[in-house]
């Protein structure tokens, strides 16, 4: 199973080059999982072509998105407990903050917020930062892909978006 983890979109509308990523990269997959700061209702509407699209609210969201979202999600998938939420304050040990907030029950947590991939493994927790579509601060713009399968390990891979 192909999960798809993008955050920080920060647009008003999709522009030519998200809709271009969003059919390449975002459509194909089975789940889509955004971390928050979709910014726009009408972002937040293109994202729901998805037929599994989960979202959490972020810090940039407009008023008529963050009242559509909540702060986490969590939900199971091929056997795996994943969980979302957008994160807060500085970016400095923000991983480690997430995978605590979650717990050890889950495999696999996905944040967003500091607009910088990441991808460690901390108390046996997968944790994700897909970085940014937009408006990276480290590196291309990017997002991941989480390939989910039962009774087999966790892969994550970074997904450049400085070609498109």
């Amino acid at each position: 199973m192909l999960l798809a983890v993008l955050s920080d979109t920060h647009l008003d509308h999709p522009d030519a080059r998200f809709s271009a990523i969003y059919d390449r990269y975002l459509a194909p997959a089975d789940i889509l999982l955004h971390c928050g700061d979709i910014v726009s209702p009408s972002m937040l509407h293109h994202l729901m072509m998805h037929p599994d699209l989960k979202a959490v609210g972020g810090n940039m969201d407009y008023w008529g998105v963050r009242e559509m979202l909540t702060d986490t999600v969590s939900f199971e998938a091929e056997g795996f407990v994943v969980g979302a939420v957008h994160g807060w304050g500085s970016g400095h040990g923000l991983a480690e903050k997430v995978a605590a907030a979650f717990g050890q029950e889950y495999d696999l947590v996905c944040f967003g917020h500091t607009h910088v991939y990441q991808h460690s493994e901390i108390d046996g927790i997968h944790v994700v930062n897909p970085g940014s579509v937009t408006q990276p601060r480290k590196g291309p713009p990017s997002i991941a892909y989480v390939y989910l399968e039962k009774d087999e390990p966790i892969r994550v891979e970074v997904i450049p978006l400085d070609s498109m």
